[in-house]
């Protein structure tokens, strides 16, 4: 391999860094300060050891002092170790050059550096770099601002998949402040109650009648406001509090299916978001299991949804994990159909009962489009594997009729009710469960099967 070269410590950057700040204040110069990292670089110390793993680093190492030494013409530059696997550099910007058109091309010359095969034995390596780049003075006045700045834009790199050139914005840091925000608001807020369920009606196509409930879960945080669950709940994975959260979800969702079966309604179901790393948790069963005897449920009465993403990219623990809670009588619907990797030969090996039609399809059916013909043939394809079919995202009457005429089991959407807070349902709107087709019927559009004003369709709505 090639041979090394020494780089400056972390400790000595720092401060080398501040300096060059310093110079080129006092001089009116630019800098561009990027950190290089290498991608999944711990599998080279897996499969070939620490010690090849320190030898393709020299390699790395050299190879972008080299480079920086050409970029950097008559103005030395800074070259660092910044981490087990990877590299600060600081480049001076000349007043004449033209800015992102010359970072743009040290950044991709590095990435390029850092990417030509690595030799082994009689093999090579082929590695992937994300790199984060931000400048002097738009981006930082010191030199500890320059190097979160260039921090914050590789983790957005490295966030996006890897193997790409970040430069950083503002947005950044206020996006990152956010995510801060949240993750430390997370466990207080479950505390303190500051969760509540929605509740959205799921309707029978054949008869009109309520099939159900969908528990969706809502924040509102005190200082940020309403929070939406696609921005919270990947933090709450993240962070692991996903397992206790979603504990309390099943419990006031089953305590919710309990109070409405005591007015008679006893085959109506409670459908319940999950999150597969709830499924890694050995005490899931058991812990939902106990839930529904406590509330004197049958399993059942419970659907567990997950989303087609995550499903089909989850590993054997937790479709085995599903398979087992369909085993105890528990119905699994697979969520956001159409948004992901669809596999009709995958979707045969999983073990659900419903799927439901992503509203991204649903919203333009009635419109002379492909989404049409492929929601018609999802529909079919789908209930020859015998499994159950529902329509999410149904906002208006011709979107209903069609629906219906495919032969689609179920319907859940705007026209059909909206998500209420249990203060706000009452005895009426189950009572008025086998009316939905008088309902859609008298919420008919006269302008192609669409209504002008959505409200008009929302028939479920609290009096």
């Amino acid at each position: 391999m090639e041979s090394s070269a020494r780089l400056l410590s972390r400790k000595e950057s720092y401060a080398k860094v501040e300096l060059s700040v310093h110079e080129a204040r006092a001089e009116g110069k630019r800098i561009l300060a990027m950190i290089v990292e290498l991608d999944r670089f711990y599998r080279v110390i897996d499969t070939k050891g620490t010690d090849f793993g320190h030898e393709v680093l020299d390699v790395m190492m050299n190879r972008l002092i080299e480079l920086s030494k050409q970029l950097a013409g008559s103005e030395p530059p800074v070259l660092s170790n910044w981490g087990s696997h990877s590299f600060l550099l600081l480049l001076y910007i000349s007043k004449e050059d033209s800015e992102f058109d010359v970072c743009w091309q040290a950044a991709e010359a590095m990435k390029h550096a850092a990417e030509r095969p690595v030799p082994d034995g009689d093999s090579e390596l082929y590695f992937t770099a994300s790199i984060g780049a931000c400048y002097f003075p738009q981006d930082g006045l010191t030199g500890e601002a320059l190097i979160c700045r260039a921090e914050s834009a590789v983790q957005q790199s490295k966030e996006n998949g890897g193997n790409r050139i970040t430069f950083y914005k503002s947005e950044d840091t206020d996006r990152m402040n956010r995510r801060i925000a949240i993750e430390s608001g997370l466990r207080p807020a479950l505390y303190q109650r500051q969760f509540h369920l929605s509740y959205q009606p799921i309707y029978r196509l054949g008869d009109g009648r309520l099939r159900g409930l969908e528990a969706l879960i809502r924040w509102n945080h005190p200082e940020l406001g309403v929070i939406s669950p696609k921005e919270f709940i990947p933090i709450a994975e993240h962070s692991g509090l996903i397992i206790p959260i979603g504990e309390w979800v099943i419990r006031e969702s089953c305590k919710m299916l309990a109070r409405i079966r005591k007015y008679g309604l006893h085959d109506l179901r409670m459908s319940i978001n999950i999150s597969p790393l709830q499924l890694h948790d050995p005490s899931f069963m058991n812990t939902l299991l106990n839930v529904l005897e406590e509330n004197r449920l049958e399993p059942s009465s419970i659907e567990l949804e997950i989303t087609e993403h995550y499903l089909f990219h989850s590993s054997e623990t937790a479709v085995t994990a599903l398979s087992r809670l369909r085993a105890t009588g528990v119905r699994i619907a697979l969520d956001d159909f159409g948004t992901g990797y669809s596999s009709f030969s995958n979707l045969k090996q999983l073990p659900i009962h419903c799927l439901k039609i992503d509203k991204s399809f649903i919203q333009k059916i009635d419109l002379q489009g492909a989404e049409r013909h492929i929601v018609e043939s999802i529909i079919g394809l789908v209930q020859k594997l015998g499994v159950e079919v529902i329509a999410e995202g149904v906002e208006y009457e011709g979107q209903y009729r069609l629906l219906k005429e495919w032969g689609c089991n179920y319907v859940q959407g705007y026209l059909l009710g909206t998500p209420m807070e249990p203060t706000m349902m009452d005895t009426s709107m189950f009572r008025r469960a086998a009316n939905t087709e008088e309902r859609v019927e008298s919420g008919r559009s006269h302008d192609d099967g669409k209504s002008s004003n959505a409200a008009e369709c929302r028939i479920y709505c609290p009096q």
